[in-house]
């Protein structure tokens, strides 16, 4: 089909504008650079955090969406568009509500974690703090005549103005009473305002300043500033009476309550006490004192600073008296595997394991396993991690870009797999279905889609994949094993080593190595490969003495295990070998690492070193990412005011393409095919760039009328 001009020429517009403003693979460590992952807990960023009974909020140094975190099965829900800044995330029941720039201003925007909807509360806002506690929000609103106090009930849907000093802020709000601090009569003071009978009321009003509110029940609680050093009061809304509830000599500041239990920041340190009690317990020490902690039933949710300067969540029990970070997510580690831009590990924990996932490029990890979890052998391909579940016995994924975890066996559809047998490549997952005769399935973890490659005697020795081609090595008597080779495109498999002392092989870029038994006058084990292309096998590291032992392969390179250079034949060290140039690899190890369970994967290897008495995970580059493996973060779905839509017909008639793709950042700028057909796709300009050939196909298919163009704020 001849291609219409018109689409010609967009096609080569869109490329010329991917190519110059999409962005770049990303920068990871230098190539050779150890790096050692002692991050086991969220980077939150200065926007503040949120604790209640079911949920805590927060958001990533970097990010724009906020973190909604199950504090019951440790899983993260990504929430709010990817464009806007936010700040101040609140969470109370099923409700998380933030300040929102996505409209120019900084309104109210609220999320039901329920209804998985989220709502604009207030708009034309000019909002700097807000609070919520059941179905009432409260937040402070500057206008031309002062900064007041607005209340949103969520049931009902009304907002009311309850104050008009012009000189209120600081809002807090609890079932039955909305506190504020308000300068109208010069200093700041502490009023409230009663919910069901609307009045108004002058709560704490001595000399100096009180300020920082945080209502709970009945009782607020304040920082009261008429000394010489800052001191928490407390005033109980039914007596009318207030009471100072610390006296020593420094600053107490950024007081929270729950019921009757408050917390404050001494110094640098966390204390909480009794609103009907004097004196207070020291719960942490070097705390981060900008950001307040917030208290909810016996948890106190606060930030530390590390040794990086970065900003780590806490989580601090009043009855057991122990303070962890977030999540408990700090165990031993072990199974590490990595790619490109993700590395994982089993965190091993006092109750239970975790799969934690580290994010190379933004230096920040989470758990990505339910609390009962039994995770074993985590893997990491592009955006895909997989691992075996010991307590389900089936294999799990988890979408990074999309934050979701989904079974991908199951024993009801006659599947058992191996948990051991499998291993990712993109977004395909090879495994073997021990139930029955053993089965060689691909699945595509995109669609779920299984494709079974091969019916085996027995269960194999070793399977891998990579690409088009699958191999694993077959037992074919006692100590005697051949290696297959199956072409996925051709359906077809090949013998490429026969009856030989083999215990798994690996595959790379056109070939597949193995460590072969060598049984000659000096008995050793050594590494062979295949070339696929070549169909031919050679001898590629064998020497005459000692052993060349478990080989792993990513893309050229090839590390394994080795003792030719051991004092003991029984000490292994590892080596990296470039298979298509044949030579060994400039990078090493410091001199001082203590390296175990290495593994390789992407363009890095992953380890854990006990080179500091407790094992770490660590990882080095070894080579360029692909660009592809880069993931982007996924088109976010429509939200209301999130973007405006255009037909391409209409841009091409008023000549405004040209415009809107030079003043469009590439990843705002989305085409939409077929829309409310089956037939829909929705791609960024970097899903263009990384696939033109689709998107040519897609141009010639569509008529100018069926293309939308939508344009993101």
């Amino acid at each position: 089909m001849k291609r219409r001009p018109v689409q010609g020429l967009m096609a080569a517009a869109l490329l010329v504008t991917s190519l110059w403003s999409a962005t770049p693979a990303f920068a990871s460590s230098r190539l050779g650079e150890e790096v050692k992952i002692d991050v086991s807990q969220p980077e939150v960023d200065k926007a503040g955090f949120d604790i209640s009974a079911d949920y805590a909020v927060w958001m990533v140094e970097g990010e724009k969406t906020i973190t909604l975190y199950d504090l019951d099965d440790n899983s993260e829900t990504p929430i709010g568009n990817k464009s806007s800044a936010k700040t101040s995330p609140r969470v109370d029941g099923n409700y998380v509500v933030w300040i929102d720039s996505r409209d120019g201003g900084t309104d109210v925007y609220m999320y039901d974690v329920s209804k998985k909807k989220e709502s604009l509360v207030s708009s034309g806002s000019k909002v700097t703090q807000l609070e919520i506690s059941g179905k009432n929000i409260v937040w402070d609103d500057k206008s031309d005549k002062g900064t007041d106090i607005y209340l949103y009930n969520i049931t009902s849907g009304d907002v009311e103005q309850i104050t008009n000093s012009g000189k209120a802020s600081n809002p807090s709000v609890g079932d039955t009473y909305v506190a504020w601090q308000d300068e109208r009569n010069g200093s700041s003071d502490i009023y409230t305002y009663n919910l069901k009978t609307k009045a108004e009321k002058a709560a704490v009003t001595t000399r100096g300043d009180q300020v920082n509110p945080s209502i709970s029940e009945d009782h607020v609680v304040f920082e009261d500033q008429s000394g010489d050093y800052k001191q928490i009061g407390s005033y109980d809304v039914n007596k009318g009476k207030t009471t100072i509830l610390t006296t020593d000599s420094s600053d107490k500041t950024l007081p929270h309550a729950f019921e009757t239990t408050y917390v404050l920041i001494d110094n640098g340190d966390l204390y909480f006490g009794d609103v009907n009690k004097s004196g207070k317990r020291k719960a942490a020490s070097s705390i981060y004192e900008k950001l307040a902690p917030r208290v909810y039933e016996d948890y106190v949710l606060y930030a530390k600073k590390d040794k990086d300067s970065k900003i780590r969540l806490n989580l601090y029990d009043i009855d057991e008296k122990v303070s962890l970070p977030l999540g408990e997510v700090a165990g031993e580690p072990s199974q590490p595997a990595g790619s490109d831009r993700y590395v994982v590990y089993v965190s091993e924990g006092s109750n239970s394991d975790s799969v934690i996932l580290y994010d190379v490029k933004k230096g920040t990890s989470k758990s990505i396993t339910k609390t009962d979890a039994s995770p074993s052998r985590p893997l990491v391909s592009n955006h895909f991690v997989v691992w075996y579940d010991d307590s389900e016995d089936a294999l799990f994924s988890y979408n990074i870009a999309k934050g979701t975890t989904k079974q991908v066996t199951d024993e009801d559809d006659d599947q058992l797999p191996d948990e051991k047998l499998y291993e990712i490549d993109g977004d395909n997952l090879l495994w073997v279905n021990v139930d029955g005769r053993p089965e060689l399935i691909v699945t595509n973890l995109d669609s779920g889609k299984d494709t079974e490659i091969m019916t085996l005697k027995k269960d194999p020795l070793s399977i891998d994949l990579y690409g088009n081609f699958v191999t694993w090595v077959q037992e074919e008597s006692s100590n005697k094993a051949s290696v297959y080779l199956y072409d996925i495109d051709e359906e077809d498999d090949i013998q490429i080593r026969k009856n030989v002392q083999v215990k798994e092989a690996k595959l790379g870029d056109d070939f597949v190595v193995w460590s072969e038994y060598t049984d000659t006058t000096k008995p050793s084990w050594d590494i062979y490969s295949y070339d696929i292309d070549r169909g031919k096998t050679t001898s590629l590291l064998r020497y005459n003495d000692r052993d060349q032992i478990n080989p792993k392969v990513s893309r050229n390179m090839m590390l394994f295990e080795d003792n030719r250079l051991s004092p003991n034949a029984k000490d292994f060290y590892y080596e990296l070998f470039d298979v298509e140039d044949g030579s060994y690899s400039d990078y090493s190890w410091d001199d001082d690492a203590e390296i175990e369970e290495a593994s390789i994967g992407g363009n890095r290897i992953v380890w854990i070193d006990t080179r500091d008495d407790d094992p770490y995970v660590y990882t080095m580059a070894i080579g360029q990412p692909k660009d592809d493996d880069d993931e982007e973060e996924p088109t976010p779905e429509p939200e209301p005011g999130d973007y405006k839509e255009y037909t391409l017909l209409d841009l091409v008639i008023n000549d405004s393409l040209d415009s809107f793709l030079e003043d469009t950042p590439s990843d705002k700028f989305i085409m939409v095919f077929f829309q409310g057909t089956n037939k829909e796709e929705v791609l960024s300009l970097i899903d263009i760039f990384h696939d033109m050939d689709h998107f040519d196909d897609l141009v010639e298919s569509a008529n100018l009328s069926e293309i939308q163009i939508r344009i993101y704020k």
